[in-house]
């Protein structure tokens, strides 16, 4: 770029020596013609260099491309553009799958008396769309203050459990809109 302005600049200077030099006549109008093309041809010479330049005008030949596709594949290094997409698919749907659960996990914990022991689920992706197809989810709820129940003590512990295995289907169905029938829950004994 600097060269570029240097002659440039020097250019300049010598037309305007070679216009003060040169008599008043009938001439002066061709000098002046001749030293304008000269400016040009200098203005414009990045743009010449660019468009007679090989490259540019016949871009790189098919056959090269085809030899380095062809040197990939026969490295091993070519991967085929369906197993590239299930590949990020994949980690897509992994990523997906542990952001669900640390959510689900913080969830349940705020808004039940249950600690979370174990939560998986699973996952499809069709086009662009995720989707929870079904989660299991182990619980241990917190241990409450004991109560008096009149009746049997079986009982109480089962309403107990169902209580709290709708309580859970119904924040996960607020939450993820999953059907309560894929979600499956074990309350354990604390």
């Amino acid at each position: 770029m600097r060269n570029y302005l240097l002659t440039i600049i020097w250019t300049m200077l010598f037309v305007v020596i070679v216009e003060m030099i040169f008599p008043v006549s009938e001439l002066k109008k061709y000098l002046k013609l001749v030293l304008g093309f000269i400016v040009l041809v200098v203005i414009a010479s990045p743009l010449i260099t660019l468009i007679s330049s090989q490259e540019w005008i016949q871009g790189t030949p098919p056959s090269e491309y085809i030899t380095f596709y062809q040197k990939q594949f026969e490295d091993g290094e070519y991967i085929p553009y369906q197993e590239e997409k299930k590949k990020q698919e994949e980690s897509v749907k992994q990523v997906y799958q542990e952001q669900i659960e640390k959510q689900l996990t913080a969830l349940l914990e705020a808004q039940l008396p249950v600690s979370v022991e174990s939560l998986s689920s699973e996952v499809t992706l069709k086009g662009s769309h995720m989707s929870i197809q079904e989660m299991k989810i182990e619980v241990i709820p917190h241990t409450s203050e004991s109560f008096i129940t009149i009746g049997n003590k079986n009982e109480s512990v089962v309403l107990n459990q169902a209580y709290l295995e709708n309580e859970i289907k119904k924040c996960i169905k607020d939450f993820y809109n999953v059907d309560n029938a894929n979600i499956y829950i074990i309350v354990q004994d604390s």
